[in-house]
């Protein structure tokens, strides 16, 4: 395969794995900062995380870690439908980010004492941003995959079975025979002919 093949390829696994970098992010940044006296789930709260918020963002990460696996191994067809779930995965993490059902919560009692405390809850953009970033991740990923997965080069590909690898060094041209025992790390004048 071509460098540019191999640096394509390369190029997908770390986008993937930024996306599940971003996304396990997006669980721990601040979504929402909360008035004084905010009591949720029975403790004062400041603010909210992504995580305290949302149940989503921690296993598309994992998923995209998942197909960092899927990418290296899956080849032909099999690697394009993944790249196909990677752009509606990024589809759909889009819509919940900006559809705002991550900010429809009736968690919010106020703590005696601070009910005379003025305040509503604000939006923070860094949770959101990464969650954004990691969509942004998936979708180019799963593009590419759609577009040159099948002639992206696979983990494991240069290796064959050893009864293939016989049929090949075996080809009729003598010139082709040298290179393939050099690239099976054989001395070619030792070999039988």
């Amino acid at each position: 395969m071509s460098d540019s093949s191999k640096r394509l390829l390369w190029s997908v696994v770390a986008a993937l794995a930024l996306a599940a970098a971003a996304l396990w992010g997006a669980s721990s940044f601040t979504w929402l900062d909360v008035p004084p006296g905010t009591v949720v789930d029975g403790e004062l709260r400041e603010e909210l995380s992504g995580g305290d918020l949302v149940t989503w963002p921690v296993p598309l990460a994992l998923l995209a870690l998942a197909a960092v696996a899927a990418t290296l191994a899956l080849r032909g067809v099999a690697r394009r439908v993944l790249g196909v779930v990677l752009v509606a995965v990024a589809v759909w993490v889009t819509v919940l980010v900006l559809g705002g059902s991550a900010y429809d919560v009736d968690l919010f009692v106020r703590a005696p004492g601070y009910d005379e405390i003025p305040g509503e809850p604000t939006k923070t953009w860094a949770g959101p941003a990464a969650a954004l970033a990691a969509a942004a991740l998936y979708a180019v990923a799963g593009v590419v995959l759609v577009w040159r997965g099948h002639r992206l080069p696979r983990m494991g590909a240069k290796y064959s079975a050893p009864g293939a690898r016989k049929a090949r060094s075996r080809s009729g041209d003598p010139d082709a025979d040298l290179w393939n025992a050099l690239s099976e790390g054989e001395d070619p004048t030792t070999r039988d002919h």
